[in-house]
């Protein structure tokens, strides 16, 4: 096949396929047996263009599936990585990779199988051409052995117990979304010790990859991952996790459910009987004598009838955000169920939630030094600062506290601390000041190590949440906010 005709290669798989949104592949030079990916687009070499159009087509259908099916999205992709990476005896990265492709390819192809006889034919197609080849190491050849009894296929037979132990994994079949983690850990398990092989090379394959916006999307399942798991799904999808993006995707998943106020005003509708019992001056002298030239009370004496609606919600000033964040020795650090992890947390969904509502934010995190994010726009350079733990003695700045907050009279603070505060008292005169110039809320936790008069002192500043379940935290900080910027809120976390 010439390489000018791939084009109507490709618009007719997409046919096929009810016309999925993909960026069209484009002729160039693909790295030997990897996957034919490149710039977020899918590359074609000479040699597959050489290989006909029926491979060709081949090739396209089993890409564009894995696009809308399996693993088709980011978040499904990072759960099979997850679940590959609890399979195997050694975590590592390029071996997880390996196998969610291979599992995907099983899925996949599996799927297409059962579509139609034609689609049948172009799968044991392509598995046929691989089978030829002289290079093939013990993983295909299993798997080839494992495709051949579960399609019931003219493919090589191998004689390993994997082979069977792979037809237990994937006997209830590959349409039921919830099997895969379990069928993807189990097939990782079983096929490490026969890594690595022909199959499996590549990136995951899913639509966010392709469209080039997967670094930009939140992980739902970071919600109950330590820190270095979820980096670890994350390079298993060619992808870059950091401290900020660990507590960015876990934030995402706590909604704050919006009751907006809305005015209510009367106005004048029908006219209605006036009776001897309604004030006088509802009377309408005008209308109830044009309708009769006798005026008899609730015969045919009218009023003009009033109806109360609601009117849209007014538009309303937001204040700006300042949240001054404790990062000292005595917050523990940024592991998962810390004081720094859940007031972190807190920190950052406030400030999404503030951002989108139109305020400004700035930010402190102290410890025995301090970083400032000045007033800003920018959420990302307030996540960064929130992020940084100095783990040192608490002293907090004071003046900066101050200045920030007289740069935007009525801004809302929120200081979240375990009040282990060693400078309180030389500070006292700045952090009052600065309590004069915006609305001052305290977030006191660890209660049951608390320093009794430096929390007495603070309370006098604004007002004051004592945490005495470390878990209730968030849930504090996120309602308070939600009352800041939308009147009462809900918090659910998901």
């Amino acid at each position: 096949m010439m390489s000018w005709d791939w084009a109507s290669v490709w618009h007719k798989s997409r046919e096929s396929w009810h016309w999925p949104l993909l960026p069209a592949p484009r002729p160039g030079i693909a790295t030997a047996g990897e996957f034919p990916f490149e710039n977020y687009r899918i590359t074609l070499d000479e040699g597959t263009l050489a290989k006909g159009p029926v491979y060709l087509e081949s090739l396209f259908d089993h890409l564009i599936v894995h696009y809308i099916f399996c693993p088709r999205s980011l978040e499904e992709a990072g759960l099979l990585a997850l679940a590959a990476l609890k399979g195997l005896e050694k975590p590592e990265i390029v071996r997880a990779r390996r196998l969610v492709n291979i599992f995907s390819d099983i899925v996949v192809d599996s799927f297409r199988l059962e579509r139609s006889q034609e689609d049948g034919e172009k799968v044991l197609m392509g598995w046929e051409r691989l089978s030829l080849q002289s290079d093939l190491m013990p993983l295909d050849r299993i798997i080839l052995g494992f495709l051949r009894e579960y399609w019931g296929a003219d493919l090589p037979s191998c004689s390993r117990p994997a082979v069977d132990l792979l037809k237990r994994v994937f006997s209830p079949g590959i349409r039921e979304r919830s099997l895969w983690q379990r069928q993807c850990r189990q097939t990782a398990r079983i096929l490490e010790p026969f890594l690595p092989g022909i199959l499996g090379r590549g990136q995951i394959r899913c639509l966010e990859i392709l469209n080039g916006s997967a670094q930009n999307l939140p992980l739902a399942c970071a919600a109950g991952l330590e820190l270095l798991q979820y980096e670890q799904a994350l390079a298993v999808l060619g992808l870059k996790g950091d401290l900020a993006r660990w507590y960015r995707d876990q934030s995402y998943f706590i909604e704050i459910r919006e009751t907006p106020h809305s005015r209510s005003e009367s106005y004048p509708s029908a006219p209605v009987r006036w009776r001897l019992t309604d004030p006088c001056s509802e009377l309408d002298y005008a209308y109830s004598l044009s309708q009769s030239p006798w005026l008899i009370p609730g015969v045919t004496t009218y009023k003009r009838g009033k109806e109360t609606g609601r009117l849209a919600p007014s538009g309303e000033e937001v204040p700006d955000l300042l949240v001054v964040l404790d990062s000292s020795r005595s917050m523990e650090g940024p592991r998962m169920g810390t004081k720094t992890h859940r007031a972190t947390l807190a920190a950052f969904k406030a400030c999404r939630f503030a951002h989108s509502k139109g305020a400004s934010l700035a930010a402190i995190n102290f410890s025995e030094k301090y970083l400032v994010a000045p007033w800003t726009r920018d959420l990302n350079a307030v996540e960064e600062v929130l992020v940084e733990f100095f783990s040192t003695r608490t002293h907090i700045p004071g003046k900066a506290v101050r200045e920030l907050a007289e740069a935007r009279p009525g801004c809302l603070i929120l200081c979240i601390t375990d009040t282990h505060i060693q400078n309180l008292y030389q500070e006292w005169e700045e952090i009052k000041k600065a309590s004069e110039a915006g609305s001052f809320v305290l977030f006191c936790i660890d209660q049951a190590y608390r320093d009794r008069h430096v929390e007495e002192a603070l309370a006098g500043l604004g007002t004051v949440y004592y945490i005495n379940r470390l878990e209730d935290l968030v849930s504090l900080v996120v309602d308070v906010t939600g009352r800041a910027y939308c009147g009462e809120s809900f918090i659910s976390l998901q």
